[in-house]
């Protein structure tokens, strides 16, 4: 395979990773269409991006049908990705399908039974594998640098986070609730670093902020506190290309995309902390948090010979040894400049190396569906104020 046809199913904020690498890198491959419920939306972002040979479609067949592309591009909302995934490989495409793989474990299964009699690559999206401070935390993990690794603490801190719920990750029907579509990456991060199967989980989280109002609106144009309300979004003044997308697609549908935070209808929560066994006597905790001043994702593991945290933030990586005065601090900002922390960019171009190579992904089927069904234990944990094991 030389120049990589690719057609984006689903025209959504991740669709624009894609175009945005295609951009920066043309000999990789290059936009030969695009199918999304609103074909409006395709236009948009073609056209905002200039991607003089992609065409609208005006089917999910008619797309995998296009012999030009060689790959599909799933980016769907999350309880979608089962469909266009397995539809796509049995097209014959190589698929890259953002992550979650799905929202339920049965659908897990159904992309992995298909994934295993495909002719090309499955390449799950868990772009966090690819961020310079999660690598390099696992490289001195799997060296044994730290000894025997004994506790992993991950914490999330998302400000826009808080745009989930006017979005369709609001509602567990689309996106599984928080602890698939948003957690999904740092379990699947949680679980590369301590090596073993998780068994047990125990969670706990709330809706403590984005509660009703009833003194706001539904909307942030016509809301009564929209003056003083720090969470006013105006929608005459994005900020990005998705959020362009976002204004251009409510002229088509009629969809208003300034709801407000507070009185939208929503089955997930804004904070939330889970702790989860391994049969290997490493425990993890993780803390979710979208009621954010900033955003960031730390990490630290403990082992019985040493101390590795990581900040994605500050872009830095910090060893220090249990016994002596050793400590090694790694500045790796400068690897960290495409999104994610620099994880977008290397993420794409490690799916183009595997269509054109057949080697592996860094994340397997298994990665995939262990890290939703740490997600949907921690889901039902909160939900029952039980553990929940895991088979």
């Amino acid at each position: 395979m030389s120049r990589a046809g690719v057609v984006i199913i689903g025209a959504s904020a991740r669709s624009t990773a894609m175009f945005d690498y295609l951009k920066e890198n043309p000999e990789e491959g290059f936009i030969a269409g695009m199918y999304d419920l609103v074909p409006e939306r395709c236009r948009f972002l073609i056209d905002h991006y200039g991607a003089a040979d992609a065409v609208v479609y005006e089917s999910l067949e008619q797309a995998l049908d296009d012999s030009r592309a060689e790959a599909a591009f799933v980016a769907t909302w999350d309880s979608a990705h089962v469909q266009c995934a397995i539809a796509a490989m049995g097209a014959g495409k190589h698929v890259f399908c953002e992550k979650p793989m799905a929202t339920t474990v049965q659908d897990c299964d159904a992309i992995i039974a298909a994934a295993k009699k495909a002719n090309g690559i499955f390449y799950l999206g868990m772009n966090l594998r690819h961020c310079p401070v999660q690598e390099k935390l696992h490289e001195w993990v799997a060296a044994g640098r730290l000894g025997k690794v004994l506790t992993i603490e991950a914490n999330e801190y998302y400000y826009s986070g808080k745009t989930y719920f006017r979005r369709w990750n609001r509602l567990r029907k689309f996106g599984g609730g928080l602890w698939i579509t948003k957690a999904s990456h740092d379990f699947d991060i949680i679980n590369w670093l301590a090596g073993g199967k998780p068994v047990r989980v125990f969670a706990t989280s709330s809706l403590s902020h984005y509660k009703p109002k009833d003194e706001a609106g539904m909307y942030c144009r016509d809301c009564p506190i929209k003056d003083t309300c720090p969470d006013f979004y105006d929608v005459t003044k994005p900020t990005n290309v998705w959020e362009s997308l976002w204004t251009f697609a409510e002229s088509v549908t009629g969809e208003k995309r300034d709801m407000c935070l507070y009185n939208s209808e929503k089955d997930t929560f804004d904070n939330g902390m889970a702790v989860v066994d391994y049969d290997n006597d490493i425990r993890a905790s993780y803390t979710l948090n979208v009621v954010s001043a900033n955003t960031n994702r730390q990490l630290s593991v403990l082992g019985t010979e040493g101390a590795a945290e990581g900040d994605m933030e500050k872009g830095v990586v910090t060893f220090r040894r249990r016994h002596g005065n050793e400590e090694e601090i790694i500045d790796l900002r400068k690897l960290m400049e495409s999104g994610h922390g620099g994880a977008d960019d290397k993420i794409m171009a490690d799916f183009f190396h595997c269509c054109r190579t057949g080697d592996a992904p860094k994340s397997s089927w298994t990665d995939g569906r262990l890290s939703v069904q740490v997600g949907l234990a921690a889901r039902e944990s909160c939900d029952t104020g039980m553990p929940v094991a895991i088979f």
